[in-house]
This record gives structure tokens, sequence and C-alpha cells, in this order.
């Protein structure tokens, strides 16, 4: 499951083009990383991807730090 957050780090840092290092669990997508609707498509087809889960826009919506994602993943995956 550790993987799951160094994964999910290189994906939002590629997609929002900023270091690795600059994401913290409580790293909001609109107000820290300036997220557009563009980009959370981008993230959540990424994430359905990587993952192989399905993340209704729903509830992307509603997960908005880095940390709160992370759990959601990693629930998502033990459904699974």
């Amino acid at each position: 499951m550790a993987d799951v957050e160094k994964q999910f780090k290189e994906i939002v840092a590629d997609i929002f083009r900023v270091k690795p290092s600059k994401i913290k669990s409580g790293t909001r997508f609109i107000e820290d990383l300036h997220a557009k609707s563009i980009d959370v498509i981008a993230l959540i087809a990424a994430t359905e991807n990587t993952f192989g889960i399905k993340v209704p826009s729903q509830d992307a919506n509603k997960n908005k730090t880095f940390g709160q994602a992370v759990t959601y993943i990693k629930k998502k995956l033990k459904k699974k």
C-alpha cells in the first residue's frame, strides 16, 4: 500500500508539473496545485489506468487533498 502513495505522487507530479517532494498529504489540488477541470480529467484517467479502478467524477471532486485521494484509492483497491 505504500506503493500506492508513491505511484499516485508520481502521477500528480507529472500532471501538475511539480516535484514529487513538493507534494504532501495536505496538498490541495485546487488551491495549491491550481487544478483546472482538464487536469482533474487527466488525473482521473491516469489513476484509473494505473490502479485498475473506476473513479466517478463526483468521488474525485470530494477528494480535495493528496492525502484524501490516496486514502480513497486504497479503499477502492481493497474492494477489488
